[in-house]
């Protein structure tokens, strides 16, 4: 059975879906706070960005550390 060719419509359908749960979110904290849209967007984005860097960094010393006792074991230096 053949893949149905690219839709790039419908490859992006999901984008509303996703969009309006955030757009409430950064209204429902606009409201609260006092604060322009705008600029909740802007807080949001900068503490996402720094999440996901630390994320990142925590997960690439974890690969790290395994990668490590992988190759000490594989050549016996380890025993489990």
């Amino acid at each position: 059975m053949p893949f149905p060719p690219f839709d790039p419509h419908r490859a992006l359908a999901w984008g509303p879906v996703v969009a309006e749960p955030i757009r409430a979110a950064l209204r429902w904290g606009s409201g609260h706070t006092g604060l322009p849209v705008m600029l909740v967007a802007a807080i949001a984005i900068v503490v996402a960005w720094r999440a996901f860097k630390r994320t990142v960094r925590f997960v690439v010393q974890v690969v790290l550390c395994v990668a490590a006792l992988a190759v000490a074991t594989r050549f016996g230096w380890i025993t489990w």
